[in-house]
């Protein structure tokens, strides 16, 4: 069984240090994993009391109706109401998401296969997105 709240910690790690060395590429790879843990975590912890912390599938009940989803941030936010709402009345987080999501037009997923390291301004823009959604989403989860 998956427990995102301790994969989001040792990503968030792994990102620290990538950033702290330099590797861009792996750095932007890694904080869209550790953004996705982070969301995946907030998910799980809105589940009924009783209800198991997996996703349903077509073979597996576990005491609710929410899928996996994936990679994608949307999908994610579609998976949680209430952080989806207070996200359309912050627009700036909205940006954060999808720069953090997206860097350089690719998705985070896709950077492990990038070769080349992105420009410092587009590195900085994203690094400053991702500290920025990182803070803003640890906040909202000790509020929903």
């Amino acid at each position: 069984m998956e427990d995102y709240q301790a994969a989001f910690m040792h990503r968030h790690l792994d990102t620290e240090t990538l950033c702290q060395s330099g590797r861009k590429v792996a750095a932007m790879h890694f904080g869209g994993v550790t953004i996705e843990c982070l969301l995946k975590a907030m998910i799980f912890a809105t589940l009924a009391k009783g209800a198991t912390q997996q996703w349903k599938t077509d073979s597996t009940n576990p005491g609710h109706t929410i899928t996996n989803p994936g990679h994608s941030y949307i999908e994610a936010l579609n998976r949680h109401n209430r952080l989806k709402s207070r996200i359309a009345n912050f627009p700036e987080v909205r940006k954060w998401l999808n720069e953090v999501e997206n860097p350089n037009s690719q998705n985070f997923i896709d950077m492990r296969y990038c070769g080349l390291e992105p420009d410092d301004e587009s590195y900085k823009r994203w690094l400053k997105a991702y500290q920025n959604l990182k803070g803003w989403l640890q906040k909202q989860a000790t509020q929903l």
